[in-house]
């Protein structure tokens, strides 16, 4: 299949790259804003994604050298790709929780893992509570309102008291309140 990173949207990369990953044995996972681009069908745009793995970066640069993507520092740049790879230290962790449990996604272009979405709130309400980013806060309602079925408020509640976060907690509780409706 001749790929055609120009015409592909974040979803359909990701998944590629780490499709193509994961069939040379490399274990990794999609974090960060780029899930909330994920879950919340673009409603968030970004131009770069977060991947967690085990691997040195010069086990991975060969892979991705032969999909295009070069190499500067830890992040992978490619000309036909409007998207940048970076790689993240492991491992998967939100605030001082570590991450064990993924959901896949599979597209016709490979097997996409990625923070669950009540992980990516949490993950994104970690940069509302740690470092007061509002952007962070309106992307984890972004993916609530999105993923709402799917969202297990009993489990971000619980964290945010681990974290001593639960006074900001609630302010995203009052948020979401609003979105249960609709």
């Amino acid at each position: 299949m001749k790929i055609d990173f120009k015409k592909m949207n974040l979803l359909d990369t990701a998944s590629y790259i780490c499709g193509r990953l994961i069939k040379k044995g490399v274990n990794v996972v999609l974090v960060g804003g780029a899930c909330v681009s994920v879950y919340t069908d673009n409603k968030y745009l970004l131009n770069d994604f977060d991947l967690v793995c085990e691997n040195a970066l010069q086990e991975l640069e060969p892979i991705l050298n032969e999909m295009g993507f070069k190499r500067k520092g830890r992040l992978f740049y490619n000309e036909n790709s409007d998207f940048v790879l970076d790689f993240v230290p492991p491992p998967v962790m939100i605030a001082q929780k570590r991450i064990k449990k993924t959901a896949v996604i599979k597209t016709k272009f490979g097997q996409l893992y990625l923070l669950t979405p009540t992980d990516c709130i949490k993950d994104r309400l970690a940069g509302f509570y740690f470092w007061n980013d509002p952007q962070s806060f309106e992307q984890a309602a972004l993916v609530y309102k999105s993923q709402k079925k799917k969202i297990d408020v009993k489990d971000i509640e619980r964290w945010a008291k681990q974290e001593n976060a639960y006074d900001k907690c609630r302010i995203f509780l009052e948020k979401i309140k609003f979105c249960k409706g609709k």
